[in-house]
């Protein structure tokens, strides 16, 4: 017969180790291995945690929904010659929208896509918006070049730049249209200013002129008129409104030359010695 302590024996025998046993104390712990310890988060790191915690509640880019009715203008097209109006509606409008015209000019920039999921997000959305909002108020030539641009400050840069440059021979066509503005009782005097203001930004958008580039431009409008110089006009005029008025690249383009005065003078003196060349004898 077997006792009560006996029956309540385990059946398997426990091995207690005292903690100040010899053969662990060589083995690593937090107590006697300090590195062991995992180090405090530096100061990236709880900017990180403190800007992903936020962005859940209070995103630092909130969503904007457009309100598109606010633009009233036409499409813009490169034939009307109204960029400065367009562009100065475009913006107004949105200001109006929470102040996204920020969006045109970099001032307002993604947030950073791991930190601010939900910001950057927002961002996303919006310049997509701002982009949408830009394609349906131009025309078609206009959407081909901002095709491909993937924010709305690429975009607003490409137009920006079509727009500002136009050409002298543009230009003169809107200081002639300027010159032949008139103060009418027809019209409000008010109306007939806010045109000349309109025209006088335009033509000064697109670039300043040097006297060279002046002289080539009357010369040019000085030969409109003339029928025997109407081919001679045209093909100039063609020629000159290639160039901007700036000197050409001739890293990317060799062969490009300066179009001044001098190539103006030499297609006129071209077409006198053609007017005044001397016939034939009649047989």
């Amino acid at each position: 017969m077997t006792s009560s302590t006996a029956q309540t024996r385990p059946s398997s025998s426990l091995s207690i180790i005292s903690i100040n046993d010899p053969s662990l104390i060589n083995e690593p712990t937090l107590i006697n291995d300090p590195t062991l310890i995992p180090p405090p988060p530096s100061p990236t790191e709880i900017r990180f945690m403190t800007a992903l915690a936020s962005d859940t509640t209070r995103p630092s880019v909130a969503i904007i929904t457009l309100n598109t009715s606010l633009f009233k203008h036409d499409s813009l097209s490169k034939d009307q010659n109204h960029f400065s109006s367009w562009k100065r509606q475009f913006i107004q409008t949105l200001c109006m929208n929470q102040g996204a015209d920020g969006y045109l000019d970099g001032r307002i920039l993604p947030p950073h896509r791991d930190s601010e999921p939900r910001a950057y997000s927002n961002w996303n959305a919006n310049n997509g918006s701002i982009l949408g909002f830009m394609g349906l108020v131009i025309d078609d030539a206009e959407q081909e070049v901002i095709d491909g641009a993937t924010t709305a400050q690429v975009a607003w840069d490409l137009l920006v730049q079509r727009h500002a440059q136009e050409g002298p021979v543009k230009q003169v066509q809107l200081i002639q249209e300027a010159l032949n503005v008139r103060y009418s009782s027809s019209e409000k005097y008010s109306t007939t200013s806010s045109k000349l203001t309109t025209l006088n930004k335009h033509i000064w958008d697109m670039g300043s002129l040097s006297s060279e580039l002046f002289l080539c431009i009357i010369m040019i409008n000085s030969m409109s008129n003339v029928p025997e110089l109407r081919a001679t006009h045209e093909n100039v005029a063609q020629q000159f409104a290639q160039f901007d008025g700036t000197n050409p690249d001739l890293k990317k383009n060799p062969t490009a030359r300066k179009y001044d005065s001098s190539d103006v003078k030499r297609a006129l003196d071209m077409a006198q010695g053609l007017l005044y060349r001397p016939r034939p004898p009649e047989i």
